[in-house]
């Protein structure tokens, strides 16, 4: 199926007019590298238009796996709306089944095949801020903020790598923590830090599914 879907993914960036591109996402720590039963999703890239975003959906099946395929180049801000209605759409389905799961599809270059990141339980908020959802949590999570020079954790930067080697010591109690995200940043950094925060196995590390985009 890898292998297939891989040279899918080759012909369809080949057969795209010249606006229209698909470049996935990389990286390196995720280890799922199959998903069985899928039906793919298309969000492109406009070389003409930057700021536009067209989405491929016609071949999604609602009780199937989904592949999201995003180009690594659109900015959280084109991309994550579009997420939101893929992700609105199989929940009020229907026709949906228990157990089906919805994937980015990333490429590991190191060793030449897809890599996959599960978003099925991610919910993304555009219109709260974290500020307000700390207060109204029972967890009362510490915010990570991710921005365009990298990351801040209790009023102090770090470098993205930093800061989860910080987040991989806090091993004496549980600590919940909540991810905001910059909206200029590109997909592709936002796969990089979703990719190595899949890297912090202790279990004190406790990271809401909620997700804010500012």
């Amino acid at each position: 199926m890898k292998q297939i879907f891989t040279l899918f993914i080759l012909v369809l960036c080949m057969s795209c007019n010249m606006d229209k591109e698909l470049q996935l996402a990389e990286l390196k720590h995720s280890e799922i590298t199959e998903i069985l039963d899928v039906s793919p999703a298309y969000v492109f890239y406009n070389t003409s238009e930057k700021d536009s975003v067209e989405l491929n959906k016609q071949n999604l099946i609602s009780t199937t796996n989904w592949l999201v395929n995003v180009d690594k180049r659109l900015t959280l801000q084109q991309a994550i709306p579009v997420i939101i209605s893929l992700q609105e759409k199989k929940r009020k389905s229907s026709h949906k089944k228990e157990g089906v799961k919805n994937y980015f599809t990333a490429f590991n270059p190191e060793v030449k095949n897809l890599r996959f990141i599960e978003f099925t339980n991610v919910n993304y908020h555009v219109d709260e801020t974290v500020e307000d959802y700390v207060k109204t949590s029972e967890a009362q999570p510490e915010i990570l903020t991710f921005n365009l020079n990298g990351a801040q954790f209790q009023n102090t930067d770090y470098t993205v790598e930093a800061l989860v080697d910080t987040l991989k010591s806090k091993s004496d109690q549980r600590h919940a923590f909540v991810l905001n995200f910059e909206k200029e940043l590109s997909f592709q950094a936002y796969m990089h830090i979703k990719d190595l925060l899949l890297t912090i196995t202790n279990a004190s590390v406790l990271i809401s599914t909620s997700e804010f985009i500012f």
